[in-house]
């Protein structure tokens, strides 16, 4: 996709030098992010890299240096790679991209010292382009980290949709609208051009989560790269079961609430009742609905920001890749 591969080199070379160095710990980080093997050997492991394009993208759409803007974006791709370090923890998440996951290899110890050294070199990174855009990323951290929170209470009750909006829209949202906001910062643009841009990122957002969670029950499991229904056999509350827990009734009420509430193992017979039952109270075709409705605000947002032809017309790729994306 040309708006990813755009600034792709500028990332990857801002990734290796924020994170050189010999210590232990700083290997750990290059093994995580995806730039070196276990052996030491650089390697390309990083996915889409989304969150530093995206900065990266507007910053150049709008006038500014892509290589004077890349302190900023790498900043915000070790910010998400500090959060995922920390969520795998908490989660108990045993691998993360095909790889075992930071506390597994290392222990849990080890593993909160790797992510809390990769937010102070996020910070410092970002401090190289501007105070001001450390503080722009310190602002979103602070909300991420209030919906991994909120993330992880919703694990002992259940939860409605608006409670799980707003969630999403701490939890993965913020990083996403920093990244378009941080772009019009390091282009020096007025702030009802910030606002715009935070808005195309808030829309964005919310498809991106809402599609993700879609994935994780319907999603191919071979494609996706974990088992279909894994999100069912974690508990996990995301945006079909809140669905599901606002539309079911009587029984399967109850027992939707059983089954979210107990510590057994969920058996291939749970995940397909609730695959069924969610199936039953139109909770997929609600999920693409809203994706859809997003991605429309996110497309008429799209027109009122100065971008080129071009940029827009790689915006709107982006956009039309998150509505069919099968990972």
């Amino acid at each position: 996709m040309r708006l990813l591969e755009r600034h792709r080199s500028l990332i990857v070379e801002g990734l290796r030098d924020a994170l050189a160095g010999e210590t232990s710990l700083r290997r750990i980080l290059r093994v995580h992010v995806g730039i070196e093997d276990e052996q030491g050997q650089p390697v390309d492991r990083l996915g889409k890299l989304l969150r530093p394009a995206l900065v990266l993208f507007v910053a150049d759409e709008l006038g500014a240096d892509p290589k004077r803007s890349s302190h900023a974006a790498v900043g915000l791709e070790l910010i998400h790679n500090f959060s995922l370090i920390h969520d795998d923890i908490q989660d108990r998440d045993r691998t993360r991209r095909g790889r075992p996951t930071v506390w597994v290899r290392h222990g849990v110890p080890e593993a909160i010292n790797a992510g809390d050294l990769m937010h102070a070199i996020a910070v410092s990174t970002a401090l190289k382009h501007s105070p001001d855009a450390a503080g722009l990323l310190l602002q979103a951290t602070d909300t991420m980290i209030e919906g991994q929170s909120l993330d992880l209470d919703f694990e002992r009750r259940p939860v409605d949709i608006d409670e799980y909006l707003t969630m999403i829209d701490r939890k993965t949202g913020a990083l996403l609208r920093c990244a378009f906001e941080l772009g019009g910062l390091c282009a020096g643009v007025e702030a009802d051009v910030r606002e715009k841009l935070r808005r195309l990122g808030h829309e964005i957002g919310r498809a991106f989560q809402i599609h993700d969670d879609l994935l994780g029950i319907w999603g191919d499991g071979d494609v996706v790269g974990k088992p279909q229904g894994s999100d069912i056999r974690r508990r996990k509350k995301s945006f079909p079961v809140a669905v599901g827990f606002e539309r079911a009734d009587g029984a399967d009420r109850e027992r939707l609430e059983r089954t979210y509430a107990g510590s057994d193992d969920v058996g291939d017979d749970v995940v397909d009742w609730v695959v069924d039952l969610l199936g039953r109270l139109g909770v997929r075709d609600e999920g693409e609905r809203r994706v859809r409705g997003h991605l429309d605000a996110a497309r008429a947002g799209l027109q009122e920001i100065p971008f080129s032809d071009e940029g827009r017309a790689q915006m709107n790729e982006l956009i039309e890749y998150l509505a069919r994306r099968e990972k």
